[in-house]
């Protein structure tokens, strides 16, 4: 069974060291701002002549999978500041996983709030809440 003493969870000598919040901060903005926007202004073109209804459900579909995607297989964002997210045992994160973590930010209604809750957790404690409901956190990434 892991060990999710303090130690662990804050890099000690057992594991790499827990990922910097500036580093977590800039990872966010590539992974949740600038990339979620590329990937709506090319699937809004692609979808520019379906039915409204259609192209809301199919653009929050898109932007749900980017999210697990983006924590089960490649974060871009990670990769440019060098951090990783791992489950707390070290192993790579599941899409189960994925999906938890990301829930505040991808129900609609609770978007902007959740992005909101999730900024000021990441800036005052140096972790997303839904970190601790998926049982992940983000590393320094090695070589």
């Amino acid at each position: 069974m892991a060990d999710f003493s303090s130690e662990s969870v804050s890099g000690g000598s057992s594991g790499p060291a827990v990922a910097s919040k500036g580093k977590r901060f800039a990872a966010g903005v590539i992974d949740l701002i600038l990339i979620p926007i590329l990937i709506g202004i090319v699937a809004g073109l692609l979808l520019l002549n379906a039915p409204e209804g259609l192209r809301n459900v199919l653009l929050i579909l898109i932007n749900i999978a980017w999210m697990i995607f983006r924590d089960a297989v490649f974060s871009p964002g990670r990769k440019m500041v060098g951090t990783r997210l791992v489950s707390l045992a070290g192993d790579k994160v599941s899409i189960g996983q994925a999906f938890i973590r990301n829930i505040l930010l991808i129900v609609p209604f609770v978007l902007v709030i959740g992005y909101i809750v999730e900024l000021v957790s990441l800036l005052v404690k140096g972790e997303r809440v839904a970190d601790g409901w998926a049982k992940t956190r983000v590393i320094e990434a090695t070589a």
